[in-house]
């Protein structure tokens, strides 16, 4: 069929095809329904673009995609040493980076078909290639259907392409009646007709073409199965048997099936299939489902069986083989490759895979394999948590350690509780986390698998530092470590144990558990140990932001987020990110951190990592407006009082703290145990700990807002200019008129708008008579209108001025003043000045908290 419609989207792929070696690489969109013609489209592109070689992978309609499928079909082409990698269970950051490598060596066209079927580690690979294209000789062509959900995992790769340089997106539309009408002159159909039953849908019209002189099919099906009409039953069954198989059948299968190349010659006449090397694929979906959809009831199991047989001949992928193991009902065959798929596609990245492999086994196993359910349940587990899943991860190890406890497996039981302490403090439940690690050691103690111990004992000592209890941390890392040096100094055992003796040193002040972290993470990351390389990281980064290394933090986060984009570890991405969002906050550079804290809350489930966003947005809120509710605030004290861990109370209750200063407001919050606690009970790193939240009380205690106890002195820490609001803080804590107004443009700055309304009140309150308004609504938008002296009224009205007040401090009468308010609740569109207050909040015209003066 003529490609009509589309040439000004081939003259874009063409141009961006045109830079060459010289110039910057580039990604190309190509967007549209099914059957609306962007397979070709591309091959017209293939074929006029003969100056750059074209390399083309597909993503199939399996059940559960091949990992890295794409890459798989072309990774020959483009780096003959690049398949082994593959089939070796390479790291996905390794493979990642042989594929940079040969894209580098060369320009070229890489085509990537359907990436709505891509599976989680290809998604990665478009994006770890995009980030990246401007400095390769490559055109990255992808295609979608773009009718995507917005939980398509698709959809959330599309937002982070759209916006980056150097992409161009083409959306196919249908074609239009005319161009129907073209296409069907001198058939004998009516153009109309044909437009109105395909919907100017170019596949389904060529469908209609292929038989112009029979009667107007229905629909599509009709078309396309009566382009099979025609062939013999043997080559009828060939072309079913290919139906069942979504991808590409590869010249080895098509001997193995004993198809003969005059019967895939045959085929290929139909229209329904093509030629892909040595190999054939049904040139639409749409047709493949067609075909095996016609196939006579009952027959399908059996086809898949065929290709079974086939596929086991040439050691075909074990993906290929689970999909049609489940669609033939072969159980055994099914418990055999699902497995195996589940831990490539978790090697090469795809978890999401791994984890539909291992559902796949799980739904065809019964109560009488409770051993192979138990060992399914285990491993799934590991790879839901992996993908942020954690409460169907707990579920999984829950429901493997009844089975295991039936059983009477002590050892697994041990293993077990261990493995659900873990992911019980990752669901920010201490006491529940403590309770799974005593289980363990009480097990796991008296059986003879010292290794299985050695694990247990290094999750209590990491539970144990987190609770300040150093002590304890040491004795059990220590035990742990005492019995890697009897396996032989085993590395990983060694390593794990060495992750929670290093929290306690860095809990307590002592910076060289950096260090212990660091190794911790490389052993991690040379035993493919997605936990063992991402763990250690995020406790890393996060103390140094916490503990005030910055320009530290600011490298370790990068590192720690590297890593597990790398590993592929989302549930660790989620956590580092907040603890980034907290670093930016520090930093002033609060609209990063805004949004850094609002990504994870909305993209992320794992309890743990919403502990410092909830924080960062709590702050945000009564920093910027101060309201009377801060649900985040809230949100923060109830994951603050499950995990009960000093280091993560006091930057709480330091918040806490803040807000009811900033609002003026007492909050009974403050004399929980849980806060008073700190000031009294002992604890690894106590002095520091209470840094912060000292400073906080003292300063309510200055206020007269609210007294927190018996709170020990805590001298103002001094800050640097890398920490604007801290620094405010601190000319606050100074006090003289100097160092106020020193304040004051620092708060501006940063739109702190209730804490420099807070300063302004103390200048006017020790009686400077003109204090600075700061960056006044005028120089932004102004949205309601006001005039210079209306915004000067509304300033101090919101301060909570009356109507003489506002008049003695203007130095204008009072019933000049009573028409600046009328016309500013007019302009504002309230009733009454409270009304006017919130709204001026609202707007961002001004704010601050309501101060009361005698």
């Amino acid at each position: 069929m003529r490609l009509l419609e589309r040439e000004n989207l081939l003259a874009v792929l063409e141009e961006a095809a045109r830079p060459g070696p010289s110039g910057p690489g580039g990604v190309v969109l190509v967007a549209g329904d099914a059957g609306i013609g962007k397979t070709v489209l591309l091959r017209a592109f293939a074929e006029r673009t003969r100056a750059l070689p074209v390399l083309w992978g597909m993503c199939d309609s399996l059940s559960t995609p091949r990992p890295l499928g794409p890459l798989r079909d072309v990774a020959g082409e483009l780096d003959p040493a690049l398949p082994a990698l593959l089939r070796g269970g390479a790291a996905q950051h390794e493979i990642f980076a042989a594929v940079l490598e040969a894209l580098r060596t060369r320009p070229r066209v890489l085509v990537v078909e359907d990436l709505h079927w891509a599976d989680e580690a290809t998604l990665d690979l478009v994006r770890f290639l995009a980030r990246r294209i401007r400095a390769l000789p490559l055109v990255l062509v992808l295609s979608y259907r773009d009718s995507l959900g917005v939980d398509h995992p698709l959809s959330a790769v599309l937002g982070d392409l759209v916006s980056a340089p150097g992409t161009r997106r083409l959306q196919l539309a249908p074609l239009t009646r005319a161009a129907v009408a073209e296409l069907v002159e001198g058939h004998g159909l009516d153009p109309a007709g044909v437009h109105r039953r395909t919907a100017g849908n170019p596949f389904f019209v060529s469908q209609i073409l292929a038989q112009p002189h029979s009667p107007l099919p229905e629909n599509v099906r009709d078309a396309v199965l009566a382009r099979a009409a025609g062939l013999d039953p043997q080559a009828r069954h060939c072309l079913e048997l290919l139906s069942c198989a979504p991808e590409p059948v590869s010249g080895e299968v098509l001997t193995a099936l004993g198809m003969s190349a005059a019967t895939v010659a045959g085929l290929a006449a139909t229209g329904l299939v093509d030629r892909r090397g040595r190999g054939v694929a049904f040139r639409h979906e749409i047709a493949r489902s067609a075909v095996l959809d016609a196939a006579v009831p009952g027959t399908e199991p059996a086809l898949h069986a065929e290709m079974i047989a086939a596929l086991e001949a040439v050691d075909g992928d074990a993906s290929a083989l689970a999909h049609h193991s489940v669609a033939a009902g072969d159980v055994e065959r099914v418990l055999r490759y699902a497995p195996a798929a589940a831990t490539e596609a978790s090697r090469s990245g795809a978890h999401r895979e791994a984890v539909a492999f291992y559902e796949a086994a799980l739904a065809h196993t019964g109560p009488e394999q409770a051993v192979v359910r138990a060992a399914l349940l285990e491993s799934i587990s590991l790879d839901l948590y992996l993908t942020d899943r954690l409460r169907e991860a707990i579920a999984a190890r829950e429901q493997a350690l009844e089975v295991r406890r039936e059983l009477g497996e002590q050892v697994a039981v041990g293993i077990g509780h261990t493995a659900l302490a873990g992911y019980a403090w990752y669901a920010a439940d201490r006491a529940l986390a403590e309770r799974h690690a005593e289980a363990a050691i009480e097990i796991l103690a008296g059986v003879d698998d010292r290794r299985a111990f050695g694990f247990a004992l290094s999750r209590q000592a990491f539970l144990a530092a987190w609770r300040g209890d150093a002590v304890a941390a040491r004795r059990s890392g220590a035990q742990a470590a005492e019995i890697a040096a009897e396996l032989g100094g085993d590395p990983v055992l060694s390593s794990t144990a060495a992750v929670g003796i290093a929290v306690a040193r860095l809990v307590d002040g002592d910076v060289r558990g950096r260090a212990d972290l660091l190794a911790a993470t490389d052993v991690g990351l040379r035993h493919r140990l997605d936990d063992l390389a991402t763990t250690p990281m995020s406790n890393l980064c996060s103390f140094d932001v916490e503990q005030g290394r910055l320009a530290v933090a600011e490298e370790s986060v990068a590192d720690a987020l590297r890593i597990s984009e790398q590993r592929d570890t989302p549930i660790c991405t989620a956590y580092q990110l907040g603890v980034r969002a907290r670093l930016r906050l520090l930093q002033g550079r609060w609209d990063e951190a805004e949004q850094d804290a609002r990504t994870v809350l909305r993209s992320f489930d794992l309890p743990l990592s919403q502990l410092w966003p909830h924080l960062v947005l709590a702050l945000l809120l009564a920093r910027r407006d101060a309201p009377a509710a801060n649900p985040h605030l809230d949100e923060l004290w109830r994951l603050v009082r499950r995990l009960d861990s000093p280091n993560m109370v006091a930057p709480a209750a330091a918040a806490l703290m803040e807000n009811a200063w900033i609002t003026r407001r007492p909050d009974d919050r403050l004399r929980d145990p849980l806060v008073t606690d700190l000031f009294t009970r002992e604890y690894t790193g106590r002095p520091t700990t209470l840094s912060a939240v000292g400073l906080w009380a003292r300063r309510l205690a200055d206020s007269d807002v609210q007294q927190c106890g018996d709170v020990p002195a805590a001298a103002p820490q001094p800050a640097d200019a890398d920490r604007p609001y801290d620094r405010a803080l601190e000319l606050w804590d100074a006090g003289s008129t100097d160092d106020l107004l020193a304040a004051l443009p620092l708060l501006d700055e940063l739109a702190a708008k209730p804490v420099a309304a807070l300063v302004r009140a103390r200048l006017r309150a020790s009686g400077v008579s003109s204090v600075p308004r700061g960056r006044l609504p005028a120089t932004r938008a102004n949205p309601a209108g006001l005039t210079a002296r209306q915004l000067d009224v509304l300033e101090l009205l919101v301060d909570g001025l009356s109507n003489g007040q506002i008049a003695s401090r203007l130095v204008i009468s009072p019933k000049t003043t009573d028409h600046h308010v009328s016309a500013i609740l007019a302009k504002l569109g309230v009733g009454s000045r409270a009304e006017a207050a919130a709204a001026a909040r609202r707007l961002g015209i001004a704010g601050g908290p309501a101060v009361t003066r005698t």
